[in-house]
């Protein structure tokens, strides 16, 4: 997700979406945000569930986060954590103890007589959407439910209103994100490194994920013309040679890092896909790997 990224182009994209939670009907509404992966839809969900007028608006706010393997207990339970967040939660109990019946139950009793927002993150089929829109009531008071997704078609089965669409980055909105990513919002570069970066970013095919992931690595190297011909060089053979495009150039960052932290960044792979990583138990974990040490005379402790 794109956290703190804005560029042109979105702060539109999210006037959209914010009227259009907060407009008609009364009637509980789904609002969709479609577009490829890497485009920004979790980030525009993201900055929507943040605006001001938002949290105003609504009562309650909870944000799920749909993975591969759909459990709808994990929804339940997030959606609960959310809630749990903004109100005494009514005949809370141990969780682990509740089937999902009464989960459920829970969760239609604490959104009860409020207007809520429900953001369901990266849902992928009509079964998961079925199962979900179960869950949360229409009590007629203007609660909403957005969704994000790569399924148009899906989209379109959760409501028939047409989806909001992400567009991919002009060239101009591209190249504006990578010099505030490289050089800051007062975009001081070298005028020779212009023609280069808007090569680099044309590579890039529009997608906010990619430009910011190879804009990571042009602020670690040199700022010469030889060294942005290197970059651009590696992102042509990275795109070339991997049909998730995405995916090549996140590669990226994995071979850029230094051999001491790449077993750091393996062991992630030990955790279900969407899981909340403690910072202290990971920080834990590597030291008890051993992937983390301290250098000779340093009083630093391994935290």
């Amino acid at each position: 997700m794109l956290e703190n990224d804005v560029v042109n182009g979105l702060d539109g994209n999210l006037e959209i979406i914010v009227n259009r939670l907060k407009g008609r009907p009364r009637d509980l509404d789904v609002v969709t945000i479609t577009g490829m992966g890497g485009i920004g839809k979790t980030t525009l969900a993201k900055k929507a569930y943040d605006h001001l007028t938002i949290r105003h608006h609504f009562d309650i706010l909870a944000w799920v986060t749909i993975s591969q393997e759909f459990r709808p207990r994990n929804v339940l339970l997030e959606a609960l954590n959310s809630i749990s967040k903004q109100t005494d939660i009514v005949n809370a109990k141990n969780y682990d103890k509740m089937d999902d019946n009464e989960l459920a139950d829970l969760v239609q009793k604490n959104l009860k007589g409020r207007r809520y927002l429900v953001v369901v993150d990266d849902f992928w089929s009509r079964d998961v959407w079925d199962s979900i829109r179960r869950i949360f009531p229409n009590y007629n008071n203007g609660s909403r439910i957005l969704l994000t997704t790569r399924e148009n078609e899906v989209a379109m089965y959760a409501n028939t209103c047409s989806p909001h669409e992400m567009k991919l980055l002009s060239l101009e909105n591209g190249w504006k994100l990578l010099c505030d990513k490289v050089f800051g919002p007062k975009h001081d570069h070298p005028p020779a490194l212009e023609e280069i970066g808007k090569e680099i970013v044309e590579k890039c095919q529009g997608l906010p994920l990619t430009i910011s992931v190879i804009a990571g690595h042009l602020s670690k190297v040199a700022r010469t013309l030889e060294g942005w011909k290197d970059v651009a060089r590696t992102l042509s053979e990275n795109i070339a040679s991997n049909p998730n495009k995405c995916l090549g150039v996140l590669g990226l960052s994995y071979y850029h890092l230094p051999n001491r932290l790449k077993p750091c960044f393996l062991s992630m792979s030990s955790f279900p896909e969407d899981f909340q990583v403690d910072t202290r138990r990971l920080i834990q974990l590597w030291i008890a790997e051993g992937f983390i040490r301290t250098s000779v005379g340093s009083r630093k402790s391994l935290e």
